[in-house]
């Protein structure tokens, strides 16, 4: 086989009842874990629960003042990766209310809890609660409290 460009970590062998070339791992058969990463790049990922999963927008919706949206957001701090994050907003562009998991892998756990005045002012953390159903409690009252003025 010559021309033959494979992975240094297979060789090819051609299937004599077609002709078509096989890849056979070095180790007599047995994949190594880096042939079975290869083969299966997404065989590693597995799901993770975020803090969208375990909101009811619904439920809180529903207890939301006139005006006031809430939806998941992917948002950056900091030089952090993204992270999902439960947005509560006034529809008008006023403030806005974020809610992160402490620990991405606990979105029901500590719940830090960001706060904006407008679309030109900097979010600034308000405090941190232990769950996430306190959270969305906190959030709603703030959200009432704006409304209000």
């Amino acid at each position: 086989m010559t021309g033959d460009h494979r992975n240094d970590l297979t060789r090819g062998i051609a299937d004599e009842s077609t002709g078509d070339a096989t890849a056979t791992t070095a180790s007599d058969g047995d994949p190594t874990s880096e042939e079975r990463a290869w083969s299966d790049p997404l065989g590693q990922v597995r799901r993770t629960e975020t803090i969208a999963d375990r909101t009811d927008f619904e439920a809180t919706r529903a207890e939301l003042p006139e005006g006031w949206e809430i939806k998941p957001d992917l948002v950056q701090f900091g030089s952090a990766p993204l992270a999902e994050t439960v947005a509560l907003e006034r529809v008008d562009a006023g403030p806005r209310l974020l809610l992160k998991p402490v620990d991405d892998a606990d979105p029901a756990g500590e719940i830090e809890i960001y706060e904006r005045g407008g679309p030109r002012v900097a979010r600034r953390a308000t405090m941190t609660v232990d769950s996430l159903s306190a959270a969305l409690r906190v959030a709603v009252n703030r959200a009432h409290q704006l409304s209000r003025g």
